[in-house]
């Protein structure tokens, strides 16, 4: 098995102590390690690759797309940016297969100043491993300036020293007796942290420490710590100096380089007697330091001047074939005002960076070549660009005080727009999207007279971002707002894109209603579908032309554009397209009841979701609602509308709605159900075409007519204006709820025949049972039975267990008894075991389930054993005759 563990604490505590015992305790294990360099943390990948380095010639044994995405990363080959989470996996992998032979042990020290890139793939593995015989130790300082995001790991803060540790550590270092109130008033002073008990034991004078002199006031801990430890270096020999600040200002560690620079500075090796002699550095095969505030001090302590000295020779001595971006790196910090030539190769180098996916990388390199770029305009394209690529990289609020940075330089009408178009990007990266939308939308009214095309596209985007905050949207900046504003703009010259057809389809709906939206919605559904598979419009506009066919209630066109949409995004491992296409793929299935296939997709949007630091609970607890677990759906419910509410989120609000709403129905609770969506699914399309019945039926259960005919009349106009057979079935249901006699059973009778066109069992169960309610109460026992009966057999095969059970009570009123169909044999499986067995029966190979599941091929093994034994089968084949329980 594997496990995890942060060590946390302000610098000095005894981190590095401790990773160091857990080394020399882990003698039967293959230990790998490595150290965050402040220097380095802006080199993308840098922290990963060290880690991974004696595993890389296992590289060939990983599937392709995983082998591409870390050589990519690695600067191995050419190609687009590395999608991180293949990235992540393939890394998950990689030590999966090395910890095979013999178990494996990872120690990251000093994790603040790794590099983003290699934090968030270090963190997605430690969050997925489990029966892959991996242990990760972490340790990161904090407070500090840097955030590295291992939320949600198990940790533990090292403290500082009680007191009688404290007291011994503190004699065994000094030189002489320690006075007890000396001692003690150290002690408070330092908190008890070893480092400075250390350094002070060694640098206090010994009549300082009998007390026979006062102690400095204050003593010098915390930040003057530094200064004691530079304090050190000034003692030594000039050469030892410039040698010691040389290696702080090289990332590498690389002795060749080292004393390649110290003969453009004049030092050589017998410069490093000293800093040896005083426990500084230690030259091996990598120079390093006795500990990073040392390097710390030693670089920040020195002079500008010196500094630039220093990494002029670095440059100098630097293979510009092997190490282009370090020279150029090390040629900015040499230069002494602004330098057209050092900037371009910055810029260079940010390209190279971005080639490989180290956006943290570029926003770095862009933003040290805009500081030394002497033209204003080219300033400020490369100030914007690095803008973005923070954002990109997570840096959000890094990429917030660059943008601030340049706010009032911007003069240029389209620079102005790009700038508030990333704006909008940094709010909707922190979760903002009210902002976003409102941002957008601004941008777009100052960039129309100038750029329709471009208004538009700003226009599109801040739709995209309305929908998500939906109800919550900030005044001003709604859907219909959006909508107006790309009213009153005129078609640009060469309009007829996609694009541009969506925009004027989502504008028509939200102003004018479905009937007048329904011929553009319907020929941008068409378009979509026969896009060529290999288009790249497949990616960029699906998940729009899914709002479109759920507009329509045509459920075949959306499980179509989403299955489409979740074959180009796997096909191109296009992780946040995937993302996207699995919500639209998991309320597909969801709606035509296959609870169990839509809990799948769910599940694995989930398992992305969470690896961007978000959640994706709301597909959850609908299917939870449908099951009718009343006590979980609620629960679950209560916690995720309190996280969209604070967040912005306005989208999951309705969804979570139309959960209770299900869960309610199932449960015969009408007034419940009706309270449940006091919105009636106005800001949800796919709500308004799919589930707007569902309050139809409650209103009728609780008497409120005027309720129920007002939603049916919006329910007639969607289907007029697109009547597909999802549409009718639902209009003719709803319509037999509000009729008696013979105009009801009418009605019922052609919701049944409608609704065996469309996709699933879920809208014809429902059919089946409110006609067979309808019969009981008519007094027509013998056929209420038939009707009862089918859809209590088409609720429990769906496991929809409130349904099931409100059918039953009903066939148990007819004098009936229901037979309950046997549970599937999911003999106390867990859900991550049913989920692997779902998979496996279906035939899909260890490495796709993995890959599915964002977890290694190892615990899919592990989990398969432990599914093969509680079913009590021996492989696959049999497993996949099983019925299991998939809801």
């Amino acid at each position: 098995m594997s496990a995890v563990l942060v060590l946390q604490g302000e610098a000095g505590t005894g981190k590095t102590a401790l990773l160091n015992y857990a080394i020399d305790s882990a003698r039967d294990l293959n230990v790998v390690r490595l150290v965050g360099i402040e220097s380095e943390a802006e080199l993308s990948f840098a922290a990963l690759h060290q880690l991974l380095l004696p595993f890389l010639e296992r590289l060939d044994h990983l599937p392709a797309p995983l082998r591409k995405a870390l050589e990519i990363a690695f600067g191995l080959r050419e190609g687009g940016p590395p999608d991180r989470f293949l990235v992540g996996l393939a890394s998950l992998t990689l030590l999966s297969s090395a910890a095979t032979a013999r178990s494996l042990l990872c120690v990251a020290d000093d994790v603040q100043w790794l590099d983003q890139e290699s934090a968030g793939v270090l963190a997605f593995v430690a969050r997925r491993l489990h029966a892959d015989a991996i242990g990760m130790l972490f340790a990161v300082r904090d407070p500090s300036e840097r955030h590295v995001s291992l939320d949600g790991l198990p940790s533990l803060r090292v403290p500082g020293l009680g007191p009688a540790d404290a007291r011994q550590l503190l004699a065994s270092t000094a030189a002489d007796e320690v006075h007890s109130d000396v001692s003690e008033r150290i002690i408070v002073q330092t908190g008890g942290n070893p480092l400075a008990l250390i350094e002070l034991g060694r640098e206090l004078a010994p009549r300082q420490l009998t007390g026979q002199i006062a102690l400095p006031e204050p003593l010098p801990v915390g930040r003057s710590l530094q200064a004691r430890f530079l304090s050190q270096v000034r003692g030594l020999p000039a050469a030892t100096q410039i040698l010691l600040l040389t290696a702080a200002a090289d990332p590498t560690g690389d002795p060749a380089l080292l004393w390649r620079a110290g003969q453009h500075l004049g030092f050589g090796l017998n410069a490093a007697g000293p800093a040896e002699a005083h426990e500084l550095v230690t030259f091996g095969p990598i120079v390093s330091f006795r500990h990073p505030l040392v390097r710390s001090a030693i670089y920040h302590g020195a002079t500008l001047m010196d500094r630039q000295r220093v990494h002029h020779a670095l440059a100098e001595a630097t293979d510009l074939s092997s190490s282009a971006d370090l020279q150029a790196w090390h040629r900015s910090e040499a230069a002494t005002e602004p330098d057209e030539a050092v900037a371009a190769e910055l810029e260079r180098a940010a390209e190279r960076a971005k080639s490989r996916g180290g956006w943290a990388a570029t926003g770095a390199y862009l933003t040290r070549s805009a500081v030394l770029t002497p033209d204003a305009a080219v300033r400020l394209r490369r100030v914007l660009a690095a803008v973005q690529a923070d954002n990109i990289a997570g840096a959000s609020l890094r990429a917030q005080a660059l943008l601030d940075s340049v706010a009032g330089q911007i003069d240029d009408p389209h620079q102005r727009v790009v700038a508030q178009r990333l704006q909008g990007a940094i709010h909707y990266a922190l979760s903002q999207p009210a902002k976003t939308a409102s941002i957008l939308l601004g941008a777009a009214r100052q960039i129309a007279p100038i750029d329709v095309g471009q208004a538009r596209d700003a226009l599109l985007d801040a739709l995209a971002a309305s929908r998500v905050s939906g109800r919550l949207a900030a005044t001003g900046a709604s859907s219909a707002d959006i909508a107006q504003a790309a009213r009153s703009l005129p078609l640009p010259a060469q309009s007829g894109s996609i694009g541009d057809l969506l925009l004027d389809a989502d504008t028509a709906l939200l102003l004018d209603g479905l009937e007048a939206a329904a011929p553009l919605l319907s020929r941008a559904v068409a378009t979509l579908q026969e896009l060529p598979m290999d288009s790249p419009d497949l990616l960029t506009w699906t998940g729009i032309g899914c709002w479109a066919a759920g507009a329509l209630g045509d459920d075949h066109a959306l499980n179509s554009l989403a299955s489409r949409l979740e074959k180009q995004a796997r096909d191109q491992c296009a992780v946040p397209a995937l993302s996207n296409a699995l919500l639209f793929t998991g309320v597909s299935e969801l709606f035509a009841g296959a609870l169990g296939q839509a809990r799948a997709h769910f599940t694995e949007r989930g398992a992305i979701e969470e690896a961007l630091g978000d959640d994706c609970d709301v597909g959850e607890v609908v299917v939870l609602a449908w099951q009718g677990l009343a006590s979980d759906t609620r629960a679950q419910a209560a916690a995720a509308t309190r996280a969209a509410a604070e967040r912005g989120l306005g989208w999951k609000l309705v969804w979570l709605e139309y959960a209770l709403a299900v869960l309610e129905l199932g449960l015969g609770h009408y007034e419940e159900a009706l309270a449940s969506a006091p919105h009636g699914y106005e800001e949800n399309v796919i709500l308004s075409a799919f589930a707007l019945p569902d309050l139809i039926e409650a209103a009728v259960r609780c008497g409120q007519l005027t309720v129920a005919q007002n939603a049916l009349d919006r329910v007639g106009l969607r289907t007029a204006a697109s009547p597909t057979p999802l549409a009718m079935g639902l209009l003719a249901r709803s319509r037999a709820l509000l009729a008696d006699g013979p105009d009801a059973e009418a009605q019922y009778l052609e919701a049944i025949a409608h609704l065996r066109h469309a996709r699933g069992v879920s809208h014809l169960a429902r059919a089946h049972l409110l006609y067979g309610e309808w019969l009981r109460r008519a007094k027509r026992r013998r056929d209420a039975r038939e009707h009862l009966l089918t859809a209590h057999t088409m609720f429990e095969t769906m496991g929809a267990g409130a349904f099931a059970e409100r059918a039953r009570l009903e066939l148990a009123a007819t004098g009936q008894t229901a037979r309950t169909r046997s549970p599937g044999h999911n003999g106390g499986l867990t859900p991550q075991e049913l989920h692997v067995a779902v998979l496996a029966a279906a035939g899909s190979t260890n490495p796709e389930i993995a890959a599915q599941l964002f977890i290694s091929p190892k615990t899919v093994e592990y989990h398969l054993g432990k599914v093969f034994q509680k079913l009590g089968v021996g492989s696959r084949r049999q497993l996949a005759r099983i019925p299991l329980d998939r809801a």
